[in-house]
């Protein structure tokens, strides 16, 4: 056990790395990346050059603000968000990310944003150096790269303008964008708590809940359960946020 501190932030949390004890994990597929041959090749290069796994618990600190950006993530298990605190409490949730993602890329030397667990999540840190060596070498990582990172722009892009429009579009596409990133054509299940959600959609948790609700009563929605969702038409609904 490896105890990691941020003098900095105040922040303090518990590394479990496994790094010869046995981690018999699959890595979970690589999204972005190319199937077949190449997808074996992304898959064996990203374990050589992983640390860990790392199991963090929900709400646990991975990196904070201002952090130096040695390593990027790849999502094994749970789902993470990428967030800033302000000093009056409030909280802004640019994205969140779900197992098979790659994402932390950046030219800067710090990061940006904070990367907490939304929900028990496990974690494989790729150092960034050595990432960007391989790519040099191996045309399918830089391609990988490249899809990755133009990815992770197109889903900020769509972030800030879905901000802009009402609670119903901006809850409509959020769970059909986690339908598509999940595979699961018309069901959603929401992992990360309502405020999570809020805080990404600029909501409150009770409009959240509301619309919901709404959404429900107007037979765009189904609860298969309390975390499950059924989208009603989703390939209609994907057509009307579009």
């Amino acid at each position: 056990m490896m105890l990691k501190r941020n003098v900095r932030s105040g922040h303090e949390h518990h590394l479990a790395f496994s790094r010869e004890s046995g981690f018999t994990e699959t890595l979970p597929f690589l999204r972005l990346g190319a199937r077949g041959p190449q997808q074996e090749i992304l898959r064996q290069n990203i374990h050589a050059l992983r640390r860990g796994p790392i199991r963090y618990r929900r709400n646990k600190v991975i990196v904070c603000e201002g952090d130096p950006a040695e390593y990027i993530f790849l999502v094994v298990s749970g789902v993470l968000r990428r967030c800033r605190t302000f000093r009056n409490g409030a909280r802004s949730i640019i994205a969140f990310h779900l197992p098979g993602e790659l994402f932390g890329w950046t030219f800067d030397t710090a990061h940006a944003l904070s990367v907490e667990a939304a929900t028990d999540a496990t974690v494989l840190f790729v150092k960034r150096s050595a990432l960007i060596a391989s790519a040099g070498q191996n045309n399918a990582m830089a391609n990988f790269l490249l899809a990755n990172t133009a990815a992770e722009l197109e889903h900020i892009q769509k972030h800030s303008v879905l901000i802009g429009r009402d609670a119903k579009f901006r809850i409509l596409s959020f769970l059909t964008d986690l339908a598509q990133r999940t595979g699961g054509q018309n069901r959603v299940d929401l992992q990360m708590p309502h405020h999570d959600i809020a805080d990404y959609l600029g909501l409150t948790i009770e409009t959240v809940s509301r619309t919901i609700t709404e959404l429900e009563r107007a037979g765009s929605l189904a609860r298969q359960s309390r975390r499950t969702l059924l989208l009603k038409d989703p390939k209609s609904l994907a057509g009307m946020l579009n």
